[in-house]
């Protein structure tokens, strides 16, 4: 059992990001992104995204850096591996069971309850917006394409955070992404 890392080569939000991964379970995992300190939002279905200034936390927690080859070989032969032809399947039953734990109807396109993983990017179309909150009573942070996408988004996290009371939470925590369904 051991987790790995391969070097970091994508670019996005002004660095470069590499993969963790485990070759026995997501709870190992876990453990071993928490070690190095990387936050729980980080987390993508099979992998963690991480920063090239991690990689001495990445170290100190004991995780083994390989190339890209051997870290998807690795992947799949752990059993974890979630395709990129699945994942929007995956993300939608994601979405479809925390929409169910909470009551809410409609589902959005992606949903995440909590602070383990994160939704996927704003898309760029009228009306999309991506919210999150980390904190209850926190502020939620709103990505919108206009002002249509900001209302909606405030009208969800209003729901959201309607359906959490009902359920004994202090408020919502976690992702939403949604935009209209362009075949309306």
């Amino acid at each position: 059992m051991t987790v790995f890392a391969d070097t970091p080569r994508w670019p996005r939000h002004g660095t470069v990001w590499g993969h963790l991964i485990s070759d026995d379970s997501l709870a190992e995992l876990h453990a071993a992104a928490s070690r190095a300190g990387l936050p729980p939002r980080a987390f993508d279905l099979d992998h963690y995204d991480w920063p090239a200034a991690s990689r001495g936390d990445l170290e100190a927690a004991g995780v083994r850096f390989v190339g890209d080859r051997e870290l998807t070989r690795i992947l799949l032969r752990s059993g974890l591996r979630v395709k990129l032809a699945e994942r929007p399947a995956a993300r939608a039953r994601r979405s479809a069971e925390h929409a169910a734990a909470l009551g809410l109807d409609p589902v959005p396109r992606d949903l995440i309850l909590g602070l383990l993983g994160h939704v996927d990017p704003l898309p760029e179309m009228p009306g999309a917006f991506r919210l999150t909150r980390d904190l209850p009573h926190g502020r939620a942070r709103i990505e919108a394409q206009d002002a249509q996408g900001r209302r909606a988004a405030e009208h969800l996290l209003g729901r959201l955070d309607e359906l959490a009371r009902a359920a004994g939470e202090e408020g919502f925590v976690g992702q939403a992404m949604d935009a209209p369904d362009p075949g309306r």
